[in-house]
This record gives C-alpha cells, structure tokens and sequence, in this order.
C-alpha cells in the first residue's frame, strides 16, 4: 500500500528548483520534494503550476501603535508630513493614555492580517519608556504567545523617546529584556540623544549584559548618519557582536552611495551634518560594515530613492525589509502586506520594475529577512526544512509582486494557517476597518 503524508502541495512552481515538482510534508517539516510523488497526502493542496514560496518575512514593523489613524473618517494625525520630534510625542502620549487591553486587541488583529498576507516571520519593535514601563512589551509579548503556531516573532525593546533625553528609558529597556523582549532597540544617537558615543556604548551595555542582539533606528542623513553607521558597526566589533547588529532605516546609505547630502524622501533625521555633493563615500564605510558583519532593513514608506540595495547584497551584507507603520501615528499607510510593498518599491526605486530587479525586490521579504531573523539554515524549500510555505496566486514573484493577490494558502509547520485571505477558521471581514 502507498504511504500516505500529512500535507501533499501537487503541482507548486518552486524557484530554487526552476520546476513545477510536488511538495510532501510530514510532521510539520517538507518531507519529499520530486515531479511527481505517486504517495498521497491527508490533505492534498493543487498549486495549480503557481508560484510555492517559503514564508514571507517582515524584518521591522511596529504592531504596538497599530491602527492607532483609525477611528475617524480620514487618517489621523495626517494632515501634514511627518515630523520626528512630534510623532515621538504623540507616540508617548498614545501609550500613555490607551487602554493596554485596546493595544493588545489591534495588535492580535494586525497578526492575523499579517499571516493571511503570508508573512509567517517578523520582528516587530515595542514601545518602552519611563512611564509606561514594560507594559507595551508585555501585550505584544502575550500576542506572540496565542500566535505561535502561526506566526515567528521577535519583539524588539524600544525606546522611542531616546535613552539621553527620557531619564528612565535605559532602565525600562533593560527590564523589558526580562519581560519578553528579544532585542535592545534605539535611534539616533547623535541628532535625538546628543550624544553619540555614549548613547551607542549605552546599547551595547544592556545588550551584552542580557545577551541580546541590537536594532536601532538610524534616521539621521547625510555625513552624520554616515559617521553614526561606522560608529555603530566600530562598537560591533570593539564588543564582539559581528553579526549580531542591525541598522533599521539606515537612510545614509543612500546618501553616502549617491554622493549627496541627504534626499528629501522619508523621514528626517535631524541635521544632515552635510559637507556639499561629493564622490561616492559608501565604499569608504563599506569595509567597516563587512568586518562587523552589519546588517540592515529598509522600510518602503520611507525607503530614499538612491538606496544601495543590490551594492549592498553584492557586498555580502544583508539588507532586509520591513513594512513599518500600520495605519498609525507615523504613517497612515501600510497594511502588513510584503508584497504590496514590494510593488510600491518597483515603482518608487529606479532599476526594480524589471524580472531582475522584481527578484532582487523578492529576496527582501524571503532569503534575506530569513538571514536578518538568523533563520537562514532552516529556511526555504528542501527536505527537512519546516513547512512555512505559500501557495500564491500568481506564476512567479514577479507576478506575485505586480498583481498581488491574495495567496490561496499560507501553511505554517504544514499546518494550513490562512487560505484566501482569511485565517483558518474564521470569516472574511468586509473591510478591516474598526
């Protein structure tokens, strides 16, 4: 008698393998890849000859102000480009005054949007500071927990109101290690904290002494978000923690690859610290990165026009992506969608739109967030790995990425998570709206 598997995905196009093959899973991980498996599955999904993909991974988004625009006929607080010295106050004034059982509500919401999306792997950024303590990372934390058999996440501490300006952020940051927290997080050393060097040392403090990984914000253009950036990765090697650092945002890049002093797209940083137009002063830096093994995340609401992101790749770093906002004080865009950031970044950045710069735009939200989420080993579509998959509704990522539809089934440890934009066991809802 033919033996029969958990889960068999039949006639799924799977990139690595540049073929239509079928895919058995057992016990939660891909058990068989081949053209055809004679065997059958308990469940039995058809493909259709469309794209299968692992799971999609969101590297930096901030589920704990999710949805926070809602509520109102228009987005709130989007009646003007955003400023940082106000948004971090509106932020801390938003922790400060909802109710901790609402935050916990929307960010369960937008989890659940997040694996119909696909996404099965993010890391996500929560709020810590001196009045509110820990609490924020203990909601997200909690939704983690009712999530684990769904979705992979990481819950990076963040001290948005800056650890040199709110006395008491630095010791929430180190509590918020013990309280589910995963990383230390941060943002701008120099322009938002004043100091440069100690805020970094500060980082590395806490997170040597819980044996955590880094991920700042680093907004801050121009010359000075440069020195920021080899600042951050000198420290990186001065502690030991090649590899283990990342620079979410890290817009200088763009600026020290195009030999300008800032670009007017995304948010501003503060002083550009500018020394005029000048060569490329990317190389420069990009020997440092290399030796600290830094690693970066790009966020398409923000992402400056001239970002480096094939340079940097061909450099052997990563770079990842995040979607950021999700309908919040920030930005009133973002939907925890990967691949509809994906299409924004194929319009928005010169040299995407074509199947070579759609693939390289792919390996954001999969290979590359797979190795920012250090989970590159176990990752991707071969025996033995775990059975984080999609069945997308498209014939390849190009097409995934410009005609963006809902994938068909989103499948976490073989397990059938989402299917039709929909979680396993619930309803479609009309709008998503509150």
């Amino acid at each position: 008698m033919d033996s029969t598997f958990d889960v068999l995905i039949r006639n799924g196009y799977v990139v690595a393998q540049e073929a239509v093959v079928d895919i058995a899973i057992d016990d939660g991980r891909i058990a068989a890849i081949r053209p055809e498996i004679a065997e059958s599955g308990d469940t039995e999904l058809d493909a259709r000859g469309d794209l299968v993909s692992p799971g999609l991974v969101d590297a930096h988004v901030h589920l704990d102000m999710a949805l926070s625009a809602t509520g109102d006929r228009r987005p709130r607080n989007n009646e003007r480009r955003t400023d940082r010295i106000d948004a971090i106050e509106r932020t801390a004034a938003y922790f400060a005054e909802t109710d901790g059982e609402e935050i916990e509500a929307r960010v369960r919401d937008v989890a659940g949007r997040a694996v119909t999306n696909g996404v099965l792997h993010l890391r996500t950024h929560a709020y810590v500071d001196s009045e509110v303590g820990t609490d924020i990372v203990e909601r997200v934390a909690a939704v983690r927990e009712a999530f684990d058999d769904r979705l992979d996440v990481e819950i990076v501490a963040f001290p948005q109101g800056g650890i040199g300006r709110d006395e008491g952020s630095a010791d929430a940051l180190r509590a918020a290690l013990d309280a589910g927290a995963d990383l230390v997080g941060g943002l701008d050393p120099a322009t938002l904290n004043g100091d440069r060097t100690g805020t970094i040392e500060t980082w590395f403090d806490i997170a040597t002494d819980g044996d955590a990984d880094v991920d700042v914000h680093i907004h801050e253009r121009g010359d000075t978000g440069t020195d920021t950036l080899r600042a951050l990765a000198e420290a990186t090697i001065d502690r030991g923690y090649e590899g283990r650092v990342t620079a979410s945002h890290a817009y200088a890049l763009a600026d020290a690859a195009t030999g300008l002093d800032g670009d007017s797209s995304g948010d501003d940083g503060g002083d550009r610290g500018g020394r005029g137009d000048r060569d490329d002063q990317l190389g420069d830096a990009m020997e440092t990165f290399t030796a600290a093994d830094l690693r970066f995340v790009t966020c398409y609401g923000s992402t400056p026009r001239g970002m480096p992101i094939r340079r940097v790749h061909d450099a052997g770093l990563v770079l990842a992506h995040g979607t950021d906002q999700v309908h919040d004080m920030w930005g009133a865009h973002g939907n925890l969608n990967a691949i509809e950031a994906m299409l924004v970044q194929s319009l928005k950045l010169d040299g995407y739109a074509t199947n070579d710069g759609l693939a390289c735009l792919w390996r954001l939200i999969t290979t590359e967030g797979a190795s920012l989420l250090g989970r590159a080993e176990d990752y991707g579509i071969e025996a033995g790995t775990p059975a984080d998959l999609v069945v997308h509704d498209a014939r390849s990522p190009q097409w995934a990425i410009l005609e963006r539809n809902d994938p068909r089934y989103v499948l976490k440890n073989g397990n059938v998570v989402a299917a039709d934009g929909s979680l396993a066991g619930t309803r479609p809802s009309p709008s998503g709206r509150e």
